[in-house]
């Protein structure tokens, strides 16, 4: 089954083993909370039975997840969801909430965008194998599907280069004493820092106490 979530909610991040990501994202949303981790079916050879005559052996399917030991939850629930993290029993798989400065941050629908696409993607492969009359069909499906994989994570990372290269020359003025916050470094998610002094390209920012930084203008925001 596939996820398709519109509109402008935003989603906070919990944390569990990678065992249990799909298990976590099955029990919340059948206790009522919107949570989701994208999944994909895999088919393996069934273990512990002999090959036929033509040397392949039964097939079984099993789910998979795309990014183990994540999964999204909309953040409207993030102080319920906190409170079944700590409970003494609870029906859930353990997990925490990702947490960083004091807060949950929050991410929006388009940031997940990608691995919805992803899983999109990973359903209409593993149905077109069903559907195939042969098993020289269905690999051959399994390996243009694989292939198509690699291809889009090369196109995403050349993409990527290619925005921080664009990113990079853009200008950026920041007054002495201006409070801001740093995008696209997720290690200060939801940290604001002071800035004491810039030159256009960059500026020195301080987070407290002794952390001093120097970060390109563009990754800044004013707070």
């Amino acid at each position: 089954m596939t996820h398709d979530y519109g509109g402008s909610q935003r989603w906070c991040i919990l944390r569990t083993s990678g065992s249990r990501t799909l298990a976590l994202a099955d029990s919340l949303t059948k206790a009522g909370f919107e949570a989701w981790s994208p999944r994909k079916t895999l088919r393996r050879a069934k273990a512990g039975v002999k090959r036929r005559a033509d040397g392949t052996r039964p097939m079984v399917e099993i789910d998979a997840a795309i990014l183990p030991t994540f999964v999204f939850a909309r953040a409207r629930d993030v102080q319920t969801l906190a409170q079944v993290a700590c409970a003494d029993i609870t029906p859930h798989p353990p997990f925490s909430i990702f947490r960083h400065g004091g807060r949950y941050p929050e991410i929006a629908d388009s940031s997940v965008r990608g691995l919805q696409e992803a899983e999109r993607e990973a359903t209409a492969t593993i149905e077109a194998i069903r559907a195939a009359e042969t098993r020289e069909e269905a690999e051959r499906i399994r390996k243009a599907a694989m292939k198509t994989e690699r291809e889009r994570l090369r196109a995403m990372q050349i993409s990527e280069a290619q925005r921080r290269k664009a990113l990079r020359n853009e200008r950026g003025t920041f007054d002495d004493g201006q409070h801001v916050t740093v995008e696209d470094m997720p290690s200060f998610i939801g940290v604001t820092g002071i800035v004491q002094s810039s030159d256009g390209k960059s500026a020195v920012v301080v987070f407290g106490g002794m952390l001093t930084v120097t970060v390109e203008a563009w990754q800044l925001a004013r707070a």
